[in-house]
């Protein structure tokens, strides 16, 4: 018999380790502001794997850096943002994002 696989990420709440109900709320882990569960009897917060997976990549993307290569459009140069990262903000084809010069060796690029 195969076991059905089931997307925990969904659930409104999920049964605690001290054998109370952790309800879906909005946490924050390191920093991030993720979905999850919260106890309200223990306290114990819950990560949702998604936003965990989510969290690891950015992590590992953060302390290794990402390479990409300049492409030139038209007349003007483009620079490619890799689909796990663009994944992790939520960017999709034809948003609009502001760029701001903080040096001359660094860009911020600013989500809408």
């Amino acid at each position: 018999m195969l076991a059905k696989q089931v997307d925990i990420s969904k659930l409104a709440e999920i049964p605690c380790e001290c054998g109370e109900t952790a309800k879906a709320a909005a946490l924050n882990y390191k920093d991030y502001l993720v979905k999850g569960w919260k106890c309200k009897s223990c306290k114990k917060e819950y990560i949702s794997p998604e936003d965990s997976l989510k969290i690891s990549e950015f992590e590992r993307m953060k302390k290794s850096g990402l390479k990409v290569k300049v492409a030139e459009i038209g007349q003007s140069l483009a620079i490619r943002i890799p689909k796990p990262l663009a994944e992790i903000y939520n960017l999709t084809k034809g948003e609009t994002v502001n760029l701001r010069p903080e040096n001359l060796k660094k860009i911020e690029i600013e989500f809408e």
